[in-house]
């Protein structure tokens, strides 16, 4: 069973928070992390704004760091307005709408949104597994944090009540893990962010199964000592 994870990076309105406990009731969200909120997260505004979800507010932990956050997480969503650009690797982003065909359907899925003034900072977009723009089709594409949390939560849940389970068996918590890790020491070894980034890109877009996470990270570790024992050309 996929469980959605809501992270939420130094929010700074209260209404929002309001509004968006009243979504995490709506869509049965019920892990909720916030990183170092701009506001008391039991300030009376929240509390009015969230209406009958004011008991959301227990379930919500108070975090100092991305980081801690995304602990336990299976698989990483960040979500930015900034469109794609054919230079940015880091912002190669899909549409909400097509999220869940290449998320796993068990672990932890963690959504994260960054900050309503500048969004999520290069750094942060780099913890990510796949990175999502929703386009308006109107050159100003900035929606306000809660109705960007309504719609992706809506994609999500709207895809799972018309999707049948796939029949293959996916890549574990500890093949993820483990890819992500042999990426970052690839990294360190070769010094090609970029190219190191878009591999990661293509993998976590991909969906791999098992047997495919398995064989790409033996293959990757073998590059690994590769270069290691050779040294990089």
């Amino acid at each position: 069973m996929r469980i959605y994870r809501l992270v939420l990076v130094e929010p700074e309105g209260k209404i929002n928070m309001g509004f968006i406990l009243r979504l995490c009731k709506n869509f049965s969200v019920e892990d909720i992390c916030v990183v170092n909120p701009q506001f008391d997260i039991r300030d009376e505004e929240v509390i009015e704004f969230s209406a009958k979800a004011s008991d959301f507010i227990e379930k919500v932990k108070v975090a100092r760091s991305l980081q801690e956050c995304l602990k336990g997480a299976k698989i990483v969503v960040c979500t930015t307005a900034k469109a794609r650009k054919e230079t940015d690797l880091l912002r190669q982003s899909m549409p909400p709408q097509v999220l869940h065909s290449l998320l796993p359907s068990t672990g932890v899925t963690a959504l994260v949104f960054g900050r309503e003034s500048v969004g999520l900072r290069r750094s942060e977009l780099r913890e990510c597994d796949i990175v999502s723009t929703l386009e308006t089709g109107a050159e100003y594409n900035v929606l306000n944090l809660s109705h960007a949390v309504a719609i992706y939560l809506y994609e999500l849940r709207r895809a799972e009540a018309s999707n049948t389970a796939g029949v293959y068996e996916e890549c574990s918590d500890r093949s993820l893990k483990s890819l992500r890790r042999v990426l970052r020491e690839l990294e360190a070894l070769t010094g090609d962010v970029r190219g190191v980034q878009a591999l990661k890109n293509v993998i976590f877009r991909s969906g791999p199964r098992k047997p495919e996470c398995r064989a790409l990270y033996k293959f990757l570790k073998k590059m690994k000592y590769r270069l290691m024992k050779e040294g990089p050309h």
